[in-house]
């Protein structure tokens, strides 16, 4: 598979279609799979001093972040997402920087909690020294004890989905975090095939009433089906979704 380009997503996306899934057209997966994960970060995110948002595209939690209470700085390796996060967040305490490639230009130690999300599978080669790399890089912005929240595709299957290139399993990520944070949590949040409801939803629900009400509904409900999964569950599905909270160890 060749290499996503960011900046042409950028350019071509409108909003969450440039940064989830760019072929959703009435955003309505989107939009589900943002409240899922919203509903993950939102309570990991308060009260932070400042959050680091490494791969931060369009900056789509920034906002969120900062009304929270907390500090917001993204960093993408696209200047064309710096340049549309940006644009959407002209003024306030989110900030944003552009960072092709590591390291990071950020001090060590400055932050107190990070947040990937869709961005550490893209890491992910054969040999896994990118992901590692990553890792260890925002071990080292984060002060000891900091939190990292990462939000990733994993496969128990082998399989992966056409948004990346390689198969990434949960033990590949415990992997790269072991010699930098102690793991606190681990949890599944999303199947990559959605419930009869769901899809039902994706293909009408335009035209459905308190589309609001309905969406939080179906997202609970993924994300409890994901948490109940079982490891057959897991491996009749070309991916999942999963939230691992870790410490930067001191």
């Amino acid at each position: 598979m060749a290499e996503v380009d960011w900046d042409e997503r950028a350019r071509q996306g409108v909003g969450l279609q440039s940064v989830i899934d760019p072929g959703d057209r009435n955003g309505l997966k989107n939009g589900l799979i943002d409240r899922i994960q919203w509903g993950v970060v939102q309570p990991w995110a308060q009260g932070r001093r400042e959050v680091l948002d490494y791969g931060c595209g369009i900056g789509r939690f920034a906002r969120r972040i900062t009304d929270a209470g907390s500090g917001y700085c993204g960093v993408d390796s696209s200047a064309a997402m710096i340049e549309a996060a940006r644009r959407a967040h002209p003024a306030g305490r989110a900030t944003f920087a552009h960072a092709p490639s590591l390291p990071l230009p950020l001090d060590t130690g400055r932050f107190d909690a990070c947040l990937t999300v869709g961005v550490l599978q893209c890491l992910t080669t054969a040999d896994g020294q990118a992901l590692k790399a990553a890792v260890a890089e925002l071990a080292r912005v984060l002060q000891a004890g900091g939190e990292l929240l990462m939000i990733e595709q994993a496969s128990a299957s082998g399989r992966h989905s056409g948004s990346v290139s390689h198969s990434t399993s949960e033990q590949d990520y415990l992997d790269a975090l072991a010699p930098h944070f102690e793991v606190l949590e681990l949890q599944r949040i999303r199947l990559a095939t959605l419930t009869r409801p769901s899809a039902a939803y994706l293909r009408w629900g335009a035209a459905w009433p308190a589309r609001g009400a309905v969406e939080g509904w179906l997202a609970r409900r993924e994300l409890a089906r994901a948490r109940g999964a079982d490891a057959a569950a897991l491996q009749a599905q070309v991916y999942h979704d999963v939230a691992i909270r870790a410490a930067r160890r001191a």
